[in-house]
Formats: structure tokens, sequence, C-alpha cells
């Protein structure tokens, strides 16, 4: 018998085996449970998470013939065949070949009928959103109001190019990326259920190398049991065998950027280039830890927005805490700023050195908080020492004030009065008393 994939070999059967999906897997259990079934499903969300698995199982779920039941009991003539694939009551359409206008035509025709075995008739497209404008709108009236006896299951990665009039007429439902915890326990519980034995960290690489998609982490370790005939999987070899930098590596090229250690950062790459590594994708994994490290600078190091080990964190943490929020966003700016550089450089080992040694430039700076927190400290202790109403500061002679300065020339003369701006200025007048010198001449009088 031909070998089969661990990916189609471990597929789920039943909404319990699906990983991380509990907020979809719930509600179409429920929604079955309680006969509140809608006659259009759509699931939506990236590679490799379980859309066309659910769309089984549900199919399953529904025309089991201990069923209608959330959990089918795979036993049966139904379940067997819809497992199987060859059910002639469930059909599954790729989208992307079959998109054209006179296929739904045709699809359009045959939902008239009846199932000829099971419950219902259950039409399965994947990649939905590849059907055309003139296929949608084709589907429209089919969609709203489909015979009694047929379901419709959508599945897509794109739900954005779906037409608003497709998607107000199906029950949407988001499927996300599986967490890295989750997929690495599924990593290690397949190893053991194949006779391998993994540590975790190699298994911890495989699922950060999978970017949350179940059917990528199957195919990793594919590879890698492959590669480890001897039945014990190493951490050395799953580097190797998947073309992934140490993630040790990446670290340390990252604290000697922070410390401004351009020796170091040169003899890392040295390190990578005799090893063979690639260092094109070298530089992506680099710019996605250093995207990491700045987020743990600003959420903390309990964040889940960084698919990173429980360890790893720690160490990130350990690497931030003595830079700020803003000096790592200037150092991923560069990498992202440079990203085409290293893309269609011709010597990539230079073009990667010379962005590395670039990033050596930027200055730290200081975080706007700790400035103003120092500020403020230290003005606690200037009120500290010289509280308000203190006999000190009421004494401006001991702080030598201008005030002190104003009392001394007081002693010596009394400031000039201002003159009232609203006093009447009179003309100047000759005084009688005073002496003839200070009066003018008198003109001669002539005698008459």
């Amino acid at each position: 018998m031909a070998y089969q994939v661990l990916a189609l070999k471990y597929r789920p059967q039943t909404f319990e085996e699906i990983i991380g999906q509990s907020h979809v897997t719930r509600t179409l259990a429920n929604a079955i449970e309680y006969n509140r079934v809608a006659h259009a499903v759509l699931l939506s969300g990236p590679r490799g998470t379980g859309k066309t698995t659910t769309a089984r199982i549900f199919a399953k779920a529904v025309n089991c013939v201990q069923g209608p039941s959330p959990i089918p009991c795979n036993a049966c003539t139904a379940c067997r065949e819809i497992t199987a694939g060859n059910s002639s009551d469930v059909f599954e359409i790729d989208g992307a070949s079959n998109n054209s206008v006179d296929q739904i035509r045709d699809l359009r025709e045959n939902v008239a009928y009846m199932p000829s075995a099971l419950r219902y008739k259950i039409y399965i497209i994947d990649e939905v959103h590849m059907l055309s404008t003139q296929a949608f709108n084709a589907l429209l009236k089919t969609l709203e109001e489909p015979p009694a006896h047929v379901l419709f299951v959508f599945a897509t990665t794109e739900f954005r190019k779906i037409p608003a009039t497709i998607l107000s007429r199906c029950q949407k439902h988001d499927l996300k990326r599986i967490p890295m915890d989750d997929l690495t326990g599924n990593i290690v519980s397949l190893c053991q259920k194949e006779g391998y034995t993994i540590d975790g960290p190699s298994a911890e690489v495989i699922a950060m190398e999978s970017d949350g998609s179940v059917r990528d982490s199957l195919s990793l370790l594919d590879r890698v049991l492959a590669a480890s005939p001897g039945g014990e999987i190493r951490y050395e070899s799953v580097l190797e065998n998947l073309g992934v930098v140490d993630r040790n590596i990446t670290s340390g090229i990252t604290d000697a950027v922070i410390r401004s250690d351009g020796a170091g950062v040169i003899r890392y790459i040295e390190k990578m280039n005799e090893g063979g590594v690639d260092l094109k994708k070298f530089y992506t994994d680099l710019t996605n830890h250093l995207r990491d490290l700045c987020v743990i600078r600003i959420c903390g190091k309990e964040t889940t927005a960084v698919n990173m080990p429980g360890h790893e964190k720690e160490a990130a943490a350990g690497i931030v805490s003595s830079t700020t929020a803003n000096y790592l966003n200037q150092l991923l700016q560069i990498l992202l700023k440079e990203e085409s550089t290293v893309k269609y450089a011709f010597h990539t080992r230079t073009a990667v050195e010379m962005i590395l040694l670039k990033l050596l430039q930027v200055g730290r700076g200081a975080d706007v908080d700790e400035i103003i927190s120092k500020l403020d400290l230290l003005a606690q202790r200037i009120e500290t020492v010289n509280p308000e109403g203190s006999p000190a500061a009421s004494n401006p002679r001991e702080h030598g004030s201008d005030r002190s300065g104003q009392e001394v020339s007081e002693n010596h003369q009394e400031p000039a009065k201002a003159p009232d701006s609203d006093a009447v200025s009179e003309p100047d007048r000759p005084d009688p008393a005073a002496p003839a010198t200070n009066r003018e001449p008198e003109e001669p009088r002539e005698d008459t």
C-alpha cells in the first residue's frame, strides 16, 4: 500500500478532533443539536486551518444515520462514503476550475432533484471567491431560497473577494491561525503515534515554520521523519532539513546590534555563510524577530501577539529591557526599507552586512516616559527639601532674592514716586517767589 501522508492519515473525523477552532465547531454542533442549521455556511480562514475538514464533518453530522447529531458515528454507510469522498449526494466542487456561469446553471438544475440516499444533498464549494461575477449572480436566487433538502458549504481564504450579496445570504464563520502551543502539542502527539521521539525545541521549530497552519506543520513533519530513520529526531537535523536558521543566532545578532558590536555582527554572518544558510531567508527571519522584540517591548512578555515559545519570550524581554520602543521601531523601519535591496542584490552577503552595520548608527535616544518620570521624581525631591509655607521659603534674605536687595536700597533712598497718570499737567508758569535772575528780561517801555 502506498504511503499516506500525515495530513491525510490523521485528518480529524469529528468536531472534537479539530485543533484550535472550538469557537466554530461549537457553534455548528449546537446548530445541529437544536435544529438551527443554516442553509448556506461560509467558512473563511488562512490555509490549512480546517475549512474543508469542517465542511466534511458537517456533512457527516447532518446525514449520519444516528442523527442529525453533532457527533457523527463514522461507522454507518453515509459517514464512510463521505469520508472516502465517493458519496453520491455530497459534491465537492473546486471553485477555481468550475467558475463559469454555465457550470453554476448546471448546479441550479441539479438542486431540484431529491438526494438519492442521504438526508440532505450538500454542495461544498472550495475557494468560492474564484467564481466569476456572472456565476455569483446566477447563484443568488438558488442560494437565497434553496430547496429544503439542499445545503451549501463554502470555503475561502479571501472572503473579501466575495460579493456582498452572497455574504448576506450565508452564515459566516471565521477560522483563525492555530496557536503555537496547540501545534507543538499535536506534533509531539503524532510523533509518539508514529514511534518517534522528539524534544520540545524541535517541535517548536516545526510549529513556528508552519505559521499557524496544521497542514503545513504535518507536511514539514513528514520531511523530518523521512530524514530520521533511527526513530529519534534531533534538533540539528530539523534545522538542516527545513533550512531554518537557529533562533540563537538570530537572537545573538539582534543583541550584537543593540550593543553596537559590529565585529560580533560580522562573525555571525560569516558563520551562517560558511554553513550554507540562505541569507535572504535569514533577513526575513531577522525582520520578523525584530518585530517580535518591538511587540514584547510595548506589550510585555505575556502578550499573545508573538509567535514565540515562553522561554524565548523571557530571553527577548531581557534583551529589550535596556532599549526603548522608539529605538526598536527605527531598526525595524530600516530593515523594511532595505528589503528590496537584499531581494535583488547580486552580492547578498555584502548587502546584508552593510544593512546590519547601518543599524549600528541608529541612536538609541531617550524614552519620553522615562524623562517625564525622572522630572516628576526631581520635583518631588525639591518639594521635600523646600516645601511651601516653610520659614526658609518665607524669608527672602536667606535665599538672596531681589526683594532683599530692594529692602537695602530703601534704607538709603526711597524710590521716586511715579506721577499719577490721571492728573492733568498745567503749562509752565514763572514762580513769583523765584529770584530775578530766573525771570525773563522785560522789554523797555516807550515814554509818551
